[in-house]
């Protein structure tokens, strides 16, 4: 097995385009955070030792960091991308193989073509690679600059004449580097004069000046390259990484009857031969089992788990919920923080009223329940196995209903049966 190298991302940038209150690479793209696509990338592809650049007010940033189980390294003033990776020379005093270095707002990149990368630079014996990928569309991204083949360095935009401006071959932001030798070039690397800033680009041509070969990596597809500058590049992210989890689900035996109607985020698991029907919203975290009937329209939001044989249809919505086997919610109802259990039937207008204003509570529906249409659940409450609520019946917090009983009226009471010949 060969060595893995450490990653370094850079999420220190402050994101003007996007024109937001919100840390760039907190913005969402399939239901993840830009710099959470970014972590779970480096670690599929095996990197386990972690660190990201963070500017010095980044809390929301550490917060996220925190959760992710990597570390942080501080970035105080925002003196360009090489000054960035020079804050982390301390961190990585004692790591002597290889550093990926990437940006922290490109979530398309997969963990394939990370560990392809890693193998061409090991297999070519050099010291420095670069990330490349061939557009017709190279605005806004360096360009590699070659001669006779050969990297001499990246040109960035702004920098760039206007022959330069027409080469094809970008730079992602994605490099390899033998780490120790990285940090010692980065020295030389001199501020730019117009901003004032140490490119971490430069230290490509700093390389080639002192005799190491550069070489590119190309990635077949521009599209995981793709960097999120501003909205309308999180909305093409958003749509390439919502396509790629579709086809997952297909490739793995769900129907998705209209994909471009349909929304999945990334990482929720599904099982066989259910079907998406249209115009269905499924959340981060969400679990579904076999043989199930998702929507249309329906929204299943966080932590939502439904099991084998259950039919989720029309205008429902499930938040921090738990569906039991062969559980059947046809029409226009809201379970929160609720646990189903098997063989249940809710109601058409079933609604939990899980919020007192201060506390969400939780919903209890056993075994073999019958919800019927337009009750509504005050959590905390608990419905018995094969219990009944009748058409309207509000069943108000913490009065269980029985196991086998029927609750009827408003609020919700045992309907009694009159015993025959009695009077009145």
């Amino acid at each position: 097995m060969m060595r893995m190298p450490a990653a370094l991302i850079l999420a220190a940038g402050r994101g003007e385009r996007m024109n937001s209150d919100v840390p760039k690479v907190l913005h969402e793209a399939a239901g993840v955070p830009l710099l959470e696509h970014v972590i779970s990338t480096v670690r599929e592809a095996g990197i386990q030792r972690i660190y990201v650049v963070v500017g010095r007010n980044a809390s929301k940033v550490r917060s996220l960091l925190t959760l992710n189980g990597v570390k942080t390294v501080v970035q105080k003033q925002q003196l360009g991308t090489g000054h960035a990776v020079l804050q982390a020379e301390r961190a990585l005093k004692d790591h002597s193989g290889d550093l990926l270095v990437l940006p922290a707002d490109a979530p398309c990149l997969r963990a394939e073509t990370v560990r392809e990368f890693i193998r061409s630079h090991r297999n070519r014996r050099v010291r420095a690679s670069i990330l490349t990928a061939l557009t017709n569309h190279s605005k806004g991204y360096g360009r590699i600059l070659r001669r006779s083949g050969q990297i001499q360095g990246i040109r960035e935009e702004l920098e760039a004449s206007p022959a330069e401006r027409d080469v094809a071959e970008i730079n992602s932001g994605i490099y390899l580097f033998d780490t120790k030798l990285l940090f010692r070039k980065l020295r030389e690397v001199k501020r730019n004069p117009r901003k004032k800033e140490r490119y971490l680009t430069d230290v490509i041509e700093v390389l080639v000046h002192s005799g190491n070969r550069v070489r590119a990596h190309r990635v077949r597809n521009g599209q995981e390259v793709l960097g999120v500058n501003t909205r309308s590049q999180l909305s093409m992210a958003h749509q390439i990484i919502g396509q790629r989890e579709l086809e997952r689900h297909s490739r793995n035996g769900v129907t998705i009857q209209n994909p471009s109607q349909t929304f999945v985020a990334k990482g929720v698991r599904i099982g066989r031969d259910t079907i998406i029907f249209p115009f269905t919203w499924i959340g981060p975290g969400v679990v579904i089992g076999r043989n199930c009937e998702i929507g249309p329209f329906a929204k299943l939001k966080a932590r939502v788990r439904v099991g084998n044989g259950v039919t989720v249809g029309s205008f429902v919505e499930l938040v921090r919920s738990e569906i039991g086997e062969r559980t059947c919610i046809k029409h226009l109802s809201y379970l929160g923080d609720t646990k189903v259990g098997r063989k249940v039937n809710i109601g058409a207008g079933t609604i939990t009223a899980n919020f007192d204003g201060k506390r969400k509570h939780r919903t209890v529906i056993q075994d073999g329940a019958l919800i019927g249409s337009n009750t509504v659940l005050v959590a905390p409450v608990t419905i018995g196995r094969k219990a009944k609520t009748g058409a309207g019946a509000v069943v108000v917090a913490r009065h269980p209903v029985p196991s086998g009983k029927t609750v009827v009226g408003v609020p919700a009471r045992i309907m009694t049966t009159k015993k025959r010949g009695s009077k009145g």
